[in-house]
């Protein structure tokens, strides 16, 4: 059996409407789908280049975390509490600028890693000065504490007194001696 150029052009436009149909109909569903999904896999590619950039960066911020922890103290892992040594330590540099701390109060240790923080709630009395020169040398201290809330009053008209209260974050790390 021969088959004419008639009959061949015929069965090739027939297979080309029908791939093209077939292709066009595969295609048209999944259209609608990538289209709708196209702003999602744009805010994923912008995700994936800020998390490639964090990672370059973790490097020099693991540098950075180790310089800033030299800082710290450090206290065995075995001490129940070390709120007693952080209060001396404020209690030391407040008589050293003449601000009376009346009353301290320690909030709970919490622990992120190996890093710890105690709040210690303190009341206090005195001049700007003294107040200045305290909040001055704690600054001084680098990270390990940071004064999150302070409020200021007058002690009374015309006394040139000041009281408040001031919650000091103190970090500090925790290592097994022996």
């Amino acid at each position: 059996m021969k088959i004419s150029q008639r009959e061949m052009v015929l069965g090739v436009a027939t297979l080309a409407v029908l791939l093209i149909g077939g292709s066009w109909y595969a295609i048209n569903g999944k259209l609608a789908a990538w289209k709708a999904m196209k702003p999602e896999m744009a805010r994923l590619q912008n995700e994936i280049v800020r998390h490639e950039a964090a990672i370059k960066m973790q490097g020099s911020w693991e540098g950075d975390l180790e310089e800033l922890q030299k800082d710290l103290l450090v206290y065995d892992t075995g001490q129940r509490s070390v709120s007693p040594e952080l209060m001396k330590t404020i209690n030391a540099i407040s008589n050293k600028h003449e601000l009376e701390i009346t009353r301290t109060n320690p909030y709970a240790e919490k622990p992120t890693g190996n890093l710890f923080e105690l709040g210690i709630n303190c009341t206090w009395q005195g001049s700007l000065d003294a107040l200045v020169g305290f909040l001055t040398e704690l600054q001084q201290q680098g990270i390990r504490y940071d004064v999150r809330t302070l409020n200021i009053q007058p002690m009374g008209k015309n006394t040139g007194k000041l009281k408040g209260n001031m919650i000091i974050d103190c970090a500090y790390t925790r290592q097994a001696n022996g």
